[in-house]
């Protein structure tokens, strides 16, 4: 890590970095500001739902990392069908962003392409990472507007929510 203006510099600025580069490539202005409220939303809910689950800090980063990669591929490559995403956005994130992002180990890397893999089998349950990242996707979907009923009442999100804020 390394610090500049008293602010430490860790794994995900340099993902931010990449990321950024990429998502100001897109031309569309509603497709770009609907990729930067996603990615990042899912980020944020994911470093979230794991700082909330007990999980460490360094976990709680590679959560966000998973969540702001989970559809990087599909608004970057938006001609592309959206048939088994999900797949194709974790092979995009490993090989294209991952590969490049110095102090992810072996592991890491394994855990965040899991959770992108599996972010769209909501109805299956997975592995505790790869729950955070189901969890972050169905809240932001919900919480981007909560009086939108689709997302909201799913049970998915029901659920989420339950768990996040133990109402």
């Amino acid at each position: 890590m390394s610090e500049q203006y008293g602010r430490q510099y860790t794994r995900i600025d340099k993902v931010r970095e990449r990321v950024d580069t990429l998502l100001k490539e897109i031309k569309d202005e509603e497709q770009k500001r609907c990729a930067y409220v996603h990615l990042y939303g899912v980020g944020l809910m994911a470093a979230a739902i794991a700082i909330k689950q007990g999980y460490s800090r360094e976990t709680a980063e590679l959560a966000e990392i998973a969540g702001i990669l989970h559809d990087l591929y599909c608004y970057i490559c938006p001609d592309d069908d959206n048939e088994d995403h999900a797949h194709k956005c974790a092979d995009y994130a490993v090989n294209e962003i991952l590969s490049g992002i110095r102090g992810l180990s072996d592991e890491d890397k394994r855990l965040i392409y899991s959770g992108i893999y599996n972010h769209s089998d909501k109805d299956v349950t997975g592995d505790a990472f790869d729950e955070i990242i189901k969890d972050a996707d169905a809240l932001q979907h919900s919480l981007r507007n909560p009086c939108e009923e689709y997302f909201f009442q799913k049970e998915r999100t029901q659920q989420a929510l339950k768990r996040l804020i133990n109402i």
